[in-house]
């Protein structure tokens, strides 16, 4: 690791990101885990949201590798708790946040950069570099100020686009609003960071040179030391596949479920002993009447969603694990899930569009279909179970997926990514 002369020690980091553990949501996952195992001495300030689910196998030892963590209260409307928006979701085409600007979050700016103005103005803290991470935007929004009144060098980690996000309803007047803010983040943030290069691609080609120069891809990553052996697998005579993670808005089963239909139909000897369990949140009553009798009892299973480490121990024990994405002409989103697919070493199967999801799935070595075109997905899907029917008559306990690209998403190689970041950020 390079360490600038003007800071030989471990550099403090000062992260700011609402979602941490214990509240269970795809960013507390991916920060906590990428600040864990950073060379640095990272102090984390986050939200205690009032009234909030918590999953206390996320992360556990978080906390014991950090300097602080500081958590502020926030109290969302009712309609803000997790279970309202993800049942609400479900009936939604798009997250809609047409008065918003930038999110329903942003009661959480001023008394968190509050907070964090006491902490270097009274108790003399001096971080070396801010880092915040988005959702919510709100989070940017505190890291402007911050740059702002202290000078503290930033990184504003986007994860997910902002106003190009095609699931976030705005209106022209909140699109406005919130187009501005995004180009004061993008102008003030030293570096901006993205978990794919078509997220980066797609919200920096509005931007101009000086502004691209300052964009990175970092991708999510996995704990290896998370996951079951491989000699926990299912030792039942059935081949096991599992989605894990909830399905919403436009994102949806159906395309899973009209494929097996059709295999059903034509070639039922294709499912014999297979089993397919959709694992957290999805429309009980659209997968039943999507199914309308046509499909052998039990071929597919929902069961609600699962504490985290339970979810990794799903992943591990399943024969194979999928991948459902909306439809669109372009995905550019990375999803957190597909990284602790890949750290479960188990064949992946993506019903996805071109984008950045299907392209990771083919580096690795696994099948791929667009959801669009059913004729594609059963023909994948066929190819895919008879994988998993060869792995299991040799030897199912070897690790899945082109080594080269899943070392690329290990916890210690994409921590050593962002420290160059890091350094190159505090050496501007």
């Amino acid at each position: 690791m390079y360490i600038d002369p003007r800071h030989p020690q471990r550099p403090k980091l000062l992260a700011v990101s609402y979602g941490f553990p214990p509240l269970p949501s795809p960013r507390s996952i991916q920060v906590s885990r990428l600040l864990k195992s950073l060379d640095a001495s990272v102090s984390v300030v986050s939200a205690d949201e009032t009234g909030a689910k918590t999953d206390v196998t996320i992360e556990p030892d978080v906390e014991s590798r950090l300097e602080r963590c500081l958590r502020i209260p926030f109290s969302p409307k009712r309609s803000n708790t997790l279970a309202a928006k993800l049942l609400s979701q479900l009936s939604r085409p798009v997250r809609s946040f047409r008065n918003a600007t930038p999110d329903q979050y942003k009661s959480w700016l001023q008394p968190t950069a509050a907070a964090i103005a006491d902490l270097i103005e009274v108790g003399g803290y001096r971080p070396d570099a801010l880092v915040t991470f988005a959702q919510p935007f709100t989070d940017h929004l505190i890291g402007k100020e911050l740059k702002q009144n202290f000078g503290i060098p930033w990184i504003a980690h986007f994860s997910d686009p902002w106003v190009d996000n095609p699931f976030i309803d705005l209106n022209i007047l909140t699109r406005g609003a919130n187009r501005e803010l995004e180009n004061q983040v993008v102008r003030n943030a030293d570096l901006v960071v993205f978990t794919s290069n078509e997220t980066r691609d797609l919200v920096m080609k509005k931007y101009g040179e000086d502004d691209k120069n300052k964009a990175r891809v970092l991708p999510h990553c996995f704990d290896p030391d998370r996951y079951r052996t491989t000699s926990d697998a299912n030792p039942r005579n059935e081949i096991v596949i599992r989605h894990l993670g909830d399905f919403y808005g436009p994102r949806s089963p159906l395309p899973l479920i009209r494929a097996l239909i059709a295999i059903s139909e034509s070639k039922p000897g294709v499912l014999d002993c297979v089993r397919f369990e959709l694992v957290g949140l999805v429309d009980d009553s659209l997968v039943a009447k999507a199914i309308n009798g046509r499909l052998p009892a039990n071929l597919i299973t929902v069961r609600r969603a699962v504490p985290y480490q339970e979810s990794l121990d799903l992943m591990s024990t399943a024969d194979g694990l999928l991948v459902v994405d909306a439809a669109s002409d372009l995905s550019v989103f990375l999803p957190s899930k597909l990284i602790d697919y890949i750290g479960s070493g188990r064949p992946v199967f993506g019903v996805t569009p071109a984008g950045a999801a299907r392209n990771l799935i083919r580096e690795l070595g696994g099948p791929v279909a667009d959801p669009r075109e059913i004729d594609e997905v059963v023909d994948q899907l066929a190819k895919f179970i008879q994988l998993l029917r060869d792995r299991r008559r040799g030897s199912q306990s070897d690790i899945w997926g082109n080594e080269d690209v899943r070392s690329g998403y290990e916890a210690g190689h994409v921590a050593a990514k962002f420290m160059e970041m890091l350094n190159e950020t505090i050496a501007r």
